[in-house]
């Protein structure tokens, strides 16, 4: 009985270093397609060549119209009549709204009456100054009576135009707010008016990119309303002042807007596009951090092929990706996946065709 127990103990131990030998094996390179032998390490790499790289900044910002007002009157007084419709287009100077002016018609025939009696009176007494009939001093009483009779007659002309509003400039009109024979009175909104041809567009930035910032930057904005829409302009003006709250920066960008698709106060999602360069970029992946460090392994060719760790410089990152600012030049090759069970100089296997 014991002969057998033996035995089976025995096979169960050479199973098990059979199984540990099997997995040292693999571990050192021992698997499907690759290179067997001790120390060595299955990685895929990534060769390191120029691409396009495209800077940006997104933001959340908001639309205006290049002008915009609420039509108001000047005066207290009722509405006459209306000369326009709800979302019309008008332009400069068009009469949009006359209040009642009939005493002010009255004021402006009487100080017009009072102008011309005073202009007959000068002409009379310069015919009769040379006659010496009468004196210069009369005279001279005549000539401001009649300067202070065409001062009143611009101020009966002036109180007339307040009772027409007219267009300041060209645009849209928005809702009318009035009905005729309603009693308006200064700041009462009578309707509204944009200028909708060029939009702005107001929107924040970090400060950090301060030193990128420039007008006649392009920018790019969409808006979740019309998601098949881009809509592209260029930066007009940057603030003088840095939000110290969350040290943002407010940029004002310039949006054509010839169809009129983007509304005032439309909220649109912008991004800013500082530059366009060539750059290196490597995974993510292949970044090693030390400390407060970024490095990565080179792949040092040769027989056998090792790994070396080099120091790098990071710039700007990118979903999966960073760029590499400097140590390393175009055409070098480093590990972008199995960076963690490798060392300097550790020897290499390289799986998959190296990838740019």
């Amino acid at each position: 009985m014991k002969k057998p127990l033996f035995v089976a103990l025995g096979l169960a131990v050479a199973l098990v270093i059979a199984i540990v030998l099997k997995e040292t094996t693999d571990q050192q390179g021992g698997g499907p397609g690759m290179r067997r032998g001790p120390g060595v390490t299955a990685v895929e790499v990534h060769t390191v060549r120029p691409k396009l790289l495209e800077v940006r900044a997104e933001a959340v910002g908001t639309a205006y119209a290049r002008e915009s007002v609420a039509i108001t009157a000047n005066v207290t007084d009722t509405i006459e009549s209306l000369h326009f419709e709800d979302g019309q287009r008008v332009n400069e100077g068009d009469i949009l709204v006359v209040l009642s002016h009939n005493e002010e018609d009255a004021e402006l025939k009487a100080a017009q009456a009072n102008l011309a009696e005073q202009v007959r009176e000068v002409k009379r007494l310069q015919g009769l100054i040379q006659s010496k009939s009468v004196s210069q001093s009369l005279l001279d009483e005549r000539i401001t009576l009649r300067e202070t009779a065409e001062h009143r007659v611009a101020a009966a002309e002036a109180r007339l135009r307040d009772r027409t509003i007219r267009a300041p400039f060209s645009g849209v009109l928005g809702l009318r707010q009035v009905s005729p024979g309603a009693l308006v009175s200064p700041g009462t909104v009578i309707t509204t008016l944009d200028a909708t041809q060029t939009m702005k567009l107001d929107f924040a930035v970090p400060a950090i990119h301060l030193g990128s910032l420039g007008t006649g930057q392009l920018v790019e904005a969409r808006s979740p309303a019309l998601p098949e829409r881009r809509f592209s302009g260029k930066v007009i003006s940057i603030d003088s002042r840095i939000n110290p709250v969350d040290r943002s920066l407010m940029v004002r960008a310039e949006l054509p807007n010839a169809d009129g698709t983007i509304k005032h106060g439309m909220l649109l999602h912008v991004q800013l596009v500082f530059s366009n360069r060539q750059a290196l970029m490597v995974p993510e992946s292949a970044l090693v951090p030390i400390r407060d460090r970024h490095n990565v392994y080179v792949v040092m060719d040769g027989e056998p092929v090792r790994a070396r760790l080099q120091e790098v410089e990071i710039g700007v990152r990118r979903p999966g990706a960073v760029e590499i600012l400097s140590g390393l030049e175009p055409g070098q090759r480093v590990v972008s996946r199995g960076t963690h069970t490798i060392n300097s100089n550790s020897v290499l296997n390289i799986i998959g065709p190296p990838q740019g």
